[in-house]
């Protein structure tokens, strides 16, 4: 597991946070993150495995697709 300093507070963080906010609004799929956003999907499944690897997101499989969601772990740290 990612210490979450380095998640929040690195490089990329802005992406991250951005990502945390659609996902917040709405589970999505990273195709669904990418084209909402305007990023590379392999941009948003990077910063995804980053997110869920610190506990901040999970996922779900519906049939073949993944569908990603704020974890109970980031509506307790309010971090958003």
């Amino acid at each position: 597991m990612r210490k979450l300093d380095e998640v929040v507070s690195g490089k990329g963080w802005e992406t991250r946070k951005r990502i945390l906010e659609e996902l917040i609004s709405s589970p999505k799929t990273p195709y669904d993150l990418a084209k909402r956003l305007n990023l590379n999907y392999s941009t948003v499944r990077y910063h995804l495995d980053l997110l869920e690897s610190s506990g901040l997101v999970t996922h779900v499989k519906e049939g073949s697709k993944q569908i990603f969601l704020p974890s109970k772990s980031l509506t307790a740290l309010k971090i958003i």
